[in-house]
């Protein structure tokens, strides 16, 4: 699969004159709750002229010149509609500055129809002429090679305005840029030996989960498994969907939290299923964090000795990370995850509208796995968290829905790979060694898992400059990235005795070294086979209380 691109900071209008792009511009903004931006108003208001007086007074070129100025000051504000006057794409460095900044439109009209539309405006410079429809014709030839390198071309010729924005729209959905602006959704397939399914990334796809896992047959029995707090915020909707799609729902709820993940827990969601008369044709919609999918994934994978699973996360470290693989587990009084089975589902359906409600604190947890991803794999994707900071922390919907597709676009590619992590699947550890002994020696697990990952990259990163592996600036710059979302690059309250007995249990350790992916430069990823104990250890103790140090 192509890899997914970063959304487009705006989507330009063009085009000749007379085929609307300012009335257009305006109603795909509306539309889109994006703000509009255009040049030949910004023209108008430095200048305090109307453009058919600049042309009169100081001719084409020089306007040419305040448009490609205006155009510089359009694009500044990113997440805009930016409607262009018609002669825009005439330079070469706007359809550079344009493309650069996301998909350009452009909107066509038959000669015979421009001139309908404009005849009475004397505004229009270029038309003041004998015989305009044979200007409007030669114009449009002349500038056929120019509106030719729009990435879009909608015809507005007997087109309502409204009808030309929902045109755009649909060609927006498929544009690689402006599909996150647009409202569209991706589509990430995983491909296994004997199994494939699709991961859905889009906004308010609760509300069509009917639709997007229908039933074989009317009356199919379905269970939605939900945490307390996440069921209040969503179970409605998520079983009025189903139910319209002719599934027979029943809801479940556990209590919130870790205590949850046992086997008490599981066999009474068990018993629920089979009162409810689920059989091995049924299926298990796991609805919430990483703890009831791990929870409901187990429920899935031993009920009738496995039925269907389909994960709706709504937490942003599962929709990035626990949702996609196949992991479930309960937990025993000897450790976490003690008891569990691979089981994949048969669809995972990620709704990022749910992440509105999710608290600050959930977000960097998930924020955690994303840089660990972007470290080892996506330097593109490293530079946009570096440069859209504020961007991420609001939530702006366009970068969360992207940041969530590429990621599960990267642990799909993953999981392809290596779906029963016996080698290829360690690199998904990098920052997980330290972070895991730190988690393990908090008080009573009270570390957030993408805390301590966020400390372990830190520490990591150390470990690759000390061998040599990465230079000073690739470890600088991962530690500057977690602190930049708020993540620690050192924790207290940790006791360092019981992190380095946690650190030496660590069951990737053979004759005192470790097995560990390390980042040599940012994107990329080397599992090191050697990596002497006593180094990771001095990496442990650089990151615990007032300790840190490069």
């Amino acid at each position: 699969m192509t890899t997914l691109e970063p959304p487009a900071d705006i989507i330009a209008i063009t085009g000749f004159m007379g085929t609307g792009k300012t009335t257009v511009g305006q109603l795909l903004a509306d539309r889109l709750g994006l703000s509009f931006v255009d040049t030949d108003a910004l023209i108008e208001d430095a200048s305090g002229r109307s453009i058919a007086s600049i042309f009169a007074a100081d001719g084409e070129e020089r306007f040419r010149d305040l448009e490609s100025r205006a155009l510089h000051d359009a694009l500044c504000p990113p997440r805009a509609v930016v409607s262009t006057g018609g002669g825009m794409l005439l330079r070469e460095a706007n359809v550079f500055a344009l493309r650069s900044a996301g998909p350009i439109v452009c909107l066509t009209a038959a000669p015979e129809t421009v001139l309908k539309r404009v005849a009475t405006d004397t505004s229009r410079p270029l038309l003041q002429v004998e015989d305009p429809l044979a200007r409007v014709q030669g114009l449009l030839s002349a500038r056929e090679s120019c509106y030719a390198q729009a990435d879009i071309h909608i015809s507005t010729d007997d087109r309502s305005p409204e009808e030309i924005v929902d045109a755009i729209i649909q060609a927006l959905k498929a544009d690689a840029r402006g599909r996150w602006l647009a409202g569209g959704q991706a589509v990430i397939p995983l491909e296994l030996p004997d199994h494939r399914y699709e991961i859905t990334v889009g906004r308010n796809l609760l509300g069509r989960l009917g639709m997007l896992v229908p039933p074989r047959e009317p009356g199919a029995r379905a269970a939605l498994i939900s945490s307390e707090p996440i069921a209040a915020l969503f179970a409605d909707t998520v079983r009025s969907a189903l139910a319209a799609a002719g599934w027979d729902v029943t809801v479940l709820a556990v209590p919130d939290g870790e205590h949850s993940k046992r086997l008490e827990v599981a066999g009474t969601l068990l018993g629920s299923l089979a009162h409810a008369g689920l059989d091995r044709a049924s299926t298990v919609f796991a609805m919430g964090g990483g703890v009831v999918g791990d929870l409901a994934g187990f429920v899935a994978a031993v009920y009738m000795r496995g039925i269907n699973l389909v994960h709706l996360p709504t937490s942003l470290l599962a929709q990035v990370d626990s949702s996609i693989g196949g992991k479930t587990a309960v937990d025993l009084d000897a450790g976490k995850n003690l008891v569990g089975a691979f089981h994949q589902p048969v669809a995972v359906v990620t709704d990022v509208a749910t992440l509105e409600t999710l608290p600050i604190s959930e977000l960097r947890s998930g924020l955690g796995e994303i840089i660990k991803h972007a470290c080892c794999f996506d330097a593109d994707m490293f530079e946009l968290l570096e440069a859209r900071r504020d961007e991420v922390i609001r939530r702006d919907p366009a970068v969360i829905e992207y940041l969530v597709a590429r990621n599960c676009q990267i642990k799909a590619g993953i999981v392809e790979q290596d779906p029963h992590e016996k080698r290829l699947r360690a690199v998904l550890n990098y920052g997980h060694t330290v972070g895991h002994a730190l988690e393990r020696a908090a008080p009573e697990w009270a570390l957030r898992h993408g805390q301590v990952v966020g400390t372990g990259i830190v520490a990591e990163a150390r470990i690759a400059k000390w061998l040599g592996l990465a230079d000073h600036a690739t470890a600088v710059r991962q530690e500057a990235l977690v602190e930049a979302y708020g993540l620690p690059n050192s924790v207290r309250n940790v006791d360092e005795s019981l992190a380095l007995q946690a650190l030496e249990r660590d069951k990737k350790i053979e004759g005192g070294r470790l097995r560990m992916p390390l980042v040599p430069a940012i994107g990329s990823f080397e599992i090191v086979e050697d990596v002497e104990l006593e180094l990771v250890r001095r990496a442990l103790r650089s990151v615990i209380g007032e300790q840190a140090t490069m």
